[in-house]
């Protein structure tokens, strides 16, 4: 009986265009279900959590698995399903068994085009209605080196089930640097049987297959100096442990950092959101590190001399680098949004917690890394004037080239004014002779000379003569009444 009930509840995807009347920012979700495709597989790895067991035992599942693990009526320990490449089977599945809000995979797929027609969930939904859900949405940048390459296009986006934009900077020291969108989304729920069950979405790999609007393009790729710091405790030296995050992919180094050690206040019976979000926070800080290190180099390409640029690449440089001034400028913003979003969750959620001293300090590492954003955007929006008056100077000095050679062509045409004249002077002769001949260059070569002398006295600027021979008549008027 309730097998059949099962079967004639609607779909997931029906419920999904149902709340998209009610929340318009829905509806790249439901493009993402209608035009799902299913390009590349989607791993699904679970972590399994007992009471008796210190340390969580992974198991690598199929869809099949995933979908009687959710529908299981089984009393036991609680799970984590940590989802990479999220397709839309998946959503089927995950959103039919544990009736999740649509937002959460709103949040999660919204792709590299900021379409006008629609708005992204994190701006369309207010703060307090977000705080108020049992899921976060992560969003950060990573930093990706793509090495000395020519030919590269600003924009490019990985090929994978969910697409993410890689924007590549302009070359900093013979190496071009790429910003590639991430996203980590976080959920708690339970299963029919009341056992807790976190899940957490999060994109595909690094690989070297990207794609860009005119052709596809294989680019090797690695993490920029070296990836993110390792956060977790230092293995002893003594100690047989030599394991360390691959910062590849990010369903192993959560797999990585959650079987090495729990996270504070987790608790296995019954674990918190916030417990659950302490690894994605600390990774999403550790590559926030890695983008201030990519801001801080991209100050010094925006720093200028007094010489005078060439006039082709040097013009073409400061026009680059105000438009890259411009896109950074928009770029700070929305890493200050994002920032600003995981402080709000790590409030919220530790207000009434006073013993959750990690956590604390999360926020104070949070509140670091949103300072030194707002200092670099700062040195950056001040660049923006100082590129805008070297622009101006070279723009001056080249108004002065141009007049020196308007002046040159001047002078010479000055020269042969009197030596034409002088010719003219001398053809109604009609007949030239030896001494004719010097006779002209003696008239004329004087007559040049006077010309040129004349044309460089100073210019008399008789409105200027009449005001100060005013001003005197009207001093004197003055001191004349006054005596």
């Amino acid at each position: 009986m309730f097998a059949e009930v099962q079967r004639m509840a609607p779909s997931y995807s029906d419920y999904v265009f149902a709340q998209s009347k009610r929340n318009p920012c829905l509806i790249n979700l439901c493009q993402f279900i209608a035009n799902d495709d299913a390009r590349y597989g989607c791993r699904i790895a679970s972590l399994q959590f007992r009471s008796d067991c210190k340390k969580p035992t992974r198991v690598d599942l199929g869809l099949q698995e995933l979908e009687a693990i959710i529908c299981s009526d089984v009393h036991g320990s609680g799970r984590l399903i940590i989802v990479e490449d999220l397709n839309g089977a998946v959503i089927e599945t995950l959103g039919s068994g544990l009736d999740i809000n649509p937002l959460f995979f709103a949040s999660h797929i919204h792709g590299p085009k900021v379409e006008i027609t629609s708005s992204k969930p994190s701006a369309a939904i207010l703060p307090s209605k977000m705080l108020s859900q049992n899921f976060l949405s992560l969003q950060y940048q990573r930093s990706v080196d793509f090495g000395p390459c020519t030919m590269v296009p600003k924009k490019m986006s990985r090929d994978c089930n969910v697409p993410r934009k890689v924007v590549i900077l302009p070359p900093m020291k013979d190496t071009r640097i790429g910003l590639e969108q991430q996203s980590c989304s976080i959920l708690m729920s339970t299963t029919r049987s009341n056992s807790w069950l976190g899940v957490i979405l999060v994109d595909k790999p690094n690989s070297d297959k990207y794609t860009s609007p005119e052709k596809k393009m294989v680019l090797p790729s690695r993490p920029f100096q070296g990836g993110y710091e390792d956060f977790s405790k230092r293995p002893s030296l003594f100690d047989d442990d030599r394991g360390y995050p691959e910062r590849s992919s990010l369903l192993e180094d959560l797999i990585y950092f959650w079987t090495k050690e729990l996270p504070p206040a987790f608790d296995n019976e019954q674990p918190t959101l916030l417990s659950l979000s302490y690894y994605p926070l600390k990774i999403a800080a550790a590559e926030w590190v890695s983008y201030i290190s990519v801001m801080s180099n991209s100050i010094k390409q925006f720093e200028y001399t007094t010489e005078a640029p060439s006039q082709k690449d040097g013009l073409q440089k400061i026009d680059s680098d105000l438009r890259s001034l411009e896109t950074w400028g928009r770029r700070c913003l929305q890493t200050s949004s994002k920032l600003q979003a995981a402080l709000d969750f790590l409030k919220h959620h530790t207000k009434d917690n006073s013993g959750l001293e990690q956590y604390s300090m999360m926020i104070q590492d949070f509140e670091h890394i949103m300072g030194l954003v707002y200092t670099y955007g700062h040195r950056l929006e001040i660049m923006v004037p100082v590129v805008t008056s070297v622009l101006q100077i070279a723009d001056t000095r080249r108004s002065l080239r141009e007049a020196a050679n308007v002046t040159r062509l001047t002078n010479l045409a000055l020269l042969f004014v009197p030596l034409s004249f002088v010719a003219s002077l001398f053809s109604m002769n009609g007949s030239i002779t030896r001494h004719g001949l010097a006779i002209y260059f003696a008239i004329a070569i004087p007559l040049c000379a006077v010309v040129f002398f004349v044309a460089r006295l100073p210019v008399i600027d008789f409105a200027s003569i009449s005001l100060a021979f005013r001003y005197k008549e009207r001093r004197e008027a003055r001191m004349k009444s006054r005596g």
